[in-house]
């Protein structure tokens, strides 16, 4: 009972009894009496998140309980996805809108409002994809097929599904691979024409890699500012598993400021005038448009971080686990990382990106000298 490791996965199990509606904790030392059961989770990869996954777990089968799976294997795939898009963690990702429009005009009518969840199988989706190659875009194909598969996900997660019936099925290989990354000077142009809300934004993104979603879905309890982390649960991630990111000495500073003026009615941690900011895209795009830089999408921030930290000198196992990156697998087979190498990470990047700002800012006086000494 409690926390076991498989592989380099955590899990949290508990005896419950299930009634077949709530499963409930079954009382200590009855695990061997007949009706009792074993139920697992799957937390990831950090033991400390997975530690708060069964601190949560316990507290729901000790007190309200959780749906039972043989309770939601009568569940209408309409009542599925009305539960998924009023979890209010749902509703904050910067994708709901797109979500719930794919729910209500493309999953409900092609898959029916009274099929049974547990009867939308992997060869019915598959189908369904197949028809819509015929219709849209590849990359259009390959978010919706994240979409529901991540319906399902959130399911297997909340225990109203034994397993994801979708976990198979793969998306297909896009040929459109961006390759859009701010160097150090165009950054720094970039932040003297966004907003002061956005800057912060933009410098957590830049430096962490971290997505748009999970940015402005921050909140205050996931920021350690003492040791100098943001510890994202399971809940918070495009990937279903947690993982911790360093933060540099200039986050460390501007999460201080930030904390100065936080609104005592809101826990997110990027507000604009009181409230937390839900879409910027307009006023990303005029700053751009200022700075005159073409062609850049915030998401490309994800690359530029990624590759400021390669060229810092951190190690490709070490900054997949900072951007949450899943690919590569024979990288499954190292260790769980500790702290201290994620601090040092953070260090590194901070003195790499220091450097690389003065030397920006020195270059064009630099080149001026040269201009006034040839003549």
């Amino acid at each position: 009972m409690g926390l076991t490791r498989r592989g380099k996965n955590w899990y949290v199990e508990f005896p419950v009894i299930d009634d077949g509606k709530i499963m409930k904790l079954a009382p200590y030392g009855s695990r061997s009496v007949p009706g009792i059961k074993m139920k697992r989770w799957k937390s990831g990869s950090i033991k400390e998140l997975a530690e708060r996954l069964e601190a949560s777990k316990r507290t729901e089968l000790e007190t309200i309980g959780i749906p039972s799976a043989k309770h939601a294997a009568l569940m209408t795939f309409k009542g599925l996805t009305d539960a998924y898009l009023a979890d209010k963690k749902i509703q904050r990702q910067a994708l709901y809108k797109c979500k719930k429009s794919w729910i209500e005009n493309r999953f409900v009518p092609s898959f029916g409002a009274r099929t049974f969840a547990s009867a939308v199988t992997s060869e019915r989706v598959e189908a369904y994809l197949e028809g819509r190659r015929q219709e849209v875009a590849l990359a259009t194909v390959n978010r919706e097929l994240a979409g529901i598969k991540h319906i399902f996900s959130w399911a297997l997660q909340k225990g109203l599904m034994d397993k994801n019936p979708l976990q198979h099925l793969k998306q297909e290989r896009e040929d459109n691979v961006r390759d859009e990354i701010l160097e150090p000077a165009q950054f720094d142009t970039l932040q003297q024409h966004s907003p002061c809300y956005l800057r912060p934004i933009n410098l957590m993104a830049y430096q962490t890699a971290m997505r748009r979603g999970e940015i402005l879905g921050l909140t205050w309890d996931k920021v350690d500012e003492k040791k100098g982390f943001v510890r994202l649960s399971a809940e918070d991630t495009k990937t279903d598993e947690g993982r911790i990111v360093p933060l540099s000495s200039e986050l460390r500073a501007t999460f201080v400021e930030l904390r100065k003026t936080r609104a005592l009615h809101e826990k997110h941690v990027f507000l604009r005038e009181g409230q937390s900011v839900a879409n910027f895209r307009r006023a990303f795009a005029v700053a751009c448009k200022l700075a005159e830089i073409g062609g850049f999408r915030f998401h490309d921030f994800r690359h530029t971080a990624i590759t400021n930290m390669r060229r810092a000198g951190i190690d490709p196992l070490t900054i997949m686990q900072i951007s949450g990156h899943k690919t590569m697998e024979c990288f499954t087979r190292y260790n769980s990382f500790r702290e201290p190498d994620l601090s040092a990470a953070a260090d590194r990047l901070n003195t790499h990106l220091t450097l690389a700002h003065q030397a920006a800012s020195k270059t064009p006086a630099t080149e001026r000298e040269k201009a006034s000494a040839s003549a």
